[in-house]
């Protein structure tokens, strides 16, 4: 009995989960190569495959390659390059991945994604199921296109949450995805593979949707420590409310790998060393009992193999990084933490790393240990309680409402909105804050904000975020 065969042509090996398509099909096209076959039913059957057809265009790397579109009945069918490996909900099973991992993960994720936005084609449906690591390591950023043939998102009350916890905020309006909400999109999966957890949840579709459109985003590194300050603030760039302040996709490539690139960090398994077998040989012309003796001195540790010479290693760089991140980035980069010495300083947060020795991008041998110059989480000031911590409130007059609670909380203090009409600063931006930025406070301190409602007369309100 021979396997069934698609559009006269693939022959089917196996039914795949279809998620949101009609069907998905694991075939061997003519020429034997395993491909993989997504049934859909879009509402412009015409407008699907011309854009199925730019996806196509947009060859890459990080996106598997389109080998046929076309239609059987009223469905259409995409015939896609067949990956297999481990996508982003898998990759945190087991929790967070390292930063050094989700990173470069994302970084390819991006540029996939900035190849599609080159050939004016918006991706629609990124979600962590997308962001695919193969066997070899390779990165793939699935599904481009096939959103458009998907029904739509149910938002109702009630609706699994599920289907809203990757959506963009202009999509959670009803409003058209775009370049931005791609983004947006990426974002979330990457901060999912730094924390282990989404970004907003709940207990249905609508609420989870709603905290898309004015939800504050908890900074990652207050789920995950060892979340660097420089990745964070890139991960919170492309979860701006505003599309327009999330920056390209392009921009996040260059942004995660610019910064793995500054902290070299090596993700690459350890090269295994050959083993020396030329005792074999020797061993070979004993006499029996020369054997037997042999191996007794040998169980009793006579005999020690030669430590090879360590090659040499970079040195990250882990200035800014926390006491834990460091020691994990030094460990990937196959170096351990020697001394640590803490400082008292405002200038940076409590238990960051403001110095380091020996110095980044030195070549010292693997094992090396590198003293670390940590900043002390208890204030230098011998007033306040000993648990209490001083740091500069952020300055955030002219951003909006949600990146000035985000950076607020996250800095440790508390929020308190109000709200007044201004002709000059855009409904929705900070008008200004007290205290101003820039102002050292203790954590817990009470910083409140002036939204703009824009140049209609409002009545100030006021609500507390702790």
């Amino acid at each position: 009995m021979t396997d069934p065969l698609y559009a006269q042509r693939y022959r089917l090996v196996e039914a795949l989960p279809p998620g949101r398509a009609l069907a998905v099909h694991r075939a061997l096209d003519s020429q034997g190569r395993t491909v993989r076959i997504t049934v859909v039913r879009p509402y412009d059957a015409d407008a699907f495959q011309r854009q199925m057809g730019a996806v196509a265009a947009a060859r890459h790397l990080d996106l598997p390659a389109v080998f046929d579109v076309g239609r059987d009945g009223s469905d259409c069918y995409v015939v896609t390059e067949d990956i297999e490996g481990g996508d982003a909900l898998a990759l945190v099973a087991r929790g967070a991945l390292l930063v050094s991992d989700a990173s470069m993960i994302g970084a390819q994720a991006a540029a996939g994604l900035a190849a599609l936005h080159a050939q004016g084609v918006v991706h629609g449906g990124i979600g962590p199921e997308q962001v695919v690591r193969s066997a070899d390591g390779t990165v793939k950023l699935t599904g481009a296109g096939l959103a458009g043939g998907y029904p739509q998102t149910d938002l109702r009350p009630g609706a699994p949450a599920a289907g809203a916890r990757y959506l963009s905020p202009e999509e959670a309006q009803g409003k058209a995805a775009e370049p931005a909400s791609d983004v947006y999109r990426l974002g979330l999966v990457l901060y999912l593979m730094l924390t282990g957890s989404a970004v907003f949840d709940g207990p249905d579709a609508r609420t989870v949707a709603q905290e898309h459109i004015d939800g504050v985003v908890q900074p990652p590194q207050l789920r995950n420590p060892d979340v660097p300050p420089a990745i964070a603030q890139v991960v919170l760039r492309t979860l701006d409310k505003d599309p327009m302040r999330r920056g390209s996709a392009a921009q996040l490539q260059a942004d995660l790998s610019s910064i793995l690139g500054s902290a070299q960090v090596d993700t690459a398994p350890p090269p295994q060393r050959p083993k020396n077998r030329g005792w074999i040989w020797a061993v070979g012309v004993l006499l029996i009992v020369a054997i037997a003796a042999l191996a007794a001195l040998w169980a009793g540790g006579v005999f020690k193999s030669e430590t090879p010479a360590k090659p040499d290693v970079a040195v990250p760089s882990v200035v800014g990084m926390t006491q834990s991140g460091a020691t994990n980035t030094l460990l990937v980069a196959k170096l351990a933490v020697g001394k640590v010495t803490e400082v008292q300083t405002v200038n940076a947060p409590g238990g960051s790393v403001v110095a380091q020795d020996p110095a980044a991008s030195s070549k010292v041998p693997e094992g090396t240990k590198v003293a670390l110059t940590v900043v002390a989480t208890a204030s230098p000031s011998p007033t306040p309680s000993p648990t209490a911590s001083t740091s500069p409130v952020p300055g955030v007059v002219g951003q909006s409402q949600a990146t000035a609670q985000t950076q607020l909380i996250g800095a440790g203090f508390v929020v308190v909105v109000s709200r007044a009409a201004s002709t000059s600063v855009p409904s929705g931006d900070v008008i200004s804050q007290t205290p101003s930025g820039g102002v050292v406070a203790t954590a817990g301190t009470t910083v409140t904000i002036v939204v703009s409602t824009g140049a209609a007369t409002a009545s100030p309100t006021a609500s507390a975020t702790p």
